[in-house]
């Protein structure tokens, strides 16, 4: 997977801003830098339909904290990267390379920033079981999905979220101890933004039974909008992602039979 890292670093095409709560598809964000308080990232716009991705997709996406002082944790709600058939090996590999669980099939894979000099953090993601959370330890946190082999199957739904530690300010405190922004707190998808629900919680202080903000907490989140942002070095992507034209329903989304997946690999939130 390192023999991959050299080629990431080209300039992003666009740039994106988010404001509070957004949801977006990974295909639609390719080669761009997203910047705001919170994300509700899907694979692809059709994943509860089609789980099937075009080969030789290479997809970047860089995600940068809202403000200041701020980190990215990650965390998925659904997860399926796999191939149904691996592809070829590599024709310059001159030596066994260490087991990879996920060689030579699609897979997910996070880095850390700064986005000029990305280093990729825990190992590639690929297979079933949902990962464990991922936190950078600075305000980037980028991802990259390859496909490779026959008929990759990618269907993947993550939360994106802008956190602090220490003096929560103006921040919404997590019982984990993280901060995150209020405009995040009961919010109308029911995003675990804080990890433990308590930013969902029917109890104060989110209180999500009756209004989302009172109007302190409001005045509170005025100001900390997401800033526009700016074309910068972002992981490569090759494309949009092209799904297949082959229907699979949501209860199909399972290994079939005489497909052949590997645990995957992972990468644990510090």
């Amino acid at each position: 997977m390192e023999a991959c890292l050299p080629q990431l670093l080209l300039l992003g095409a666009a740039a994106l801003a988010a404001s509070a709560l957004e949801t977006a598809d990974l295909v639609d964000l390719c080669g761009q830098t997203w910047q705001g308080d919170g994300l509700l990232l899907r694979s692809h716009a059709a994943s509860r339909r089609f789980y099937f991705v075009a080969p030789d997709t290479d997809c970047g996406l860089w995600m940068r904290a809202a403000a200041h002082g701020d980190r990215i944790r990650f965390q998925f709600r659904f997860f399926l990267v796999y191939s149904l058939a691996p592809g070829p090996p590599a024709s310059n590999a001159s030596s066994p390379e260490p087991a990879d669980p996920c060689a030579p099939g699609s897979y997910l894979q996070f880095y850390e920033g700064p986005p000029g000099a990305p280093r990729a953090l825990g190992a590639p993601l690929c297979g079933l079981t949902i990962p464990a959370p991922v936190a950078s330890s600075g305000p980037f946190l980028g991802l990259r999905l390859l496909t490779r082999g026959r008929q990759p199957r990618v269907d993947f739904v993550g939360e994106v979220t802008s956190f602090r530690l220490g003096s929560c300010g103006a921040y919404f405190r997590c019982r984990t101890g993280r901060c995150i922004p209020w405009r995040l707190v009961c919010d109308r998808w029911g995003v675990d933004n804080c990890g433990d629900g308590s930013d969902q919680a029917s109890w104060p202080p989110a209180d999500c039974r009756g209004p989302s903000l009172v109007p302190s907490q409001a005045r509170a989140t005025d100001g900390h909008t997401s800033q526009p942002l700016t074309p910068s070095p972002a992981l490569r992507s090759a494309g949009p992602l092209q799904m297949a034209a082959e229907r699979s329903p949501l209860a199909g989304r399972a290994l079939e039979e005489g497909d052949t997946v590997a645990p995957p690999g992972g990468a644990t939130e510090s």
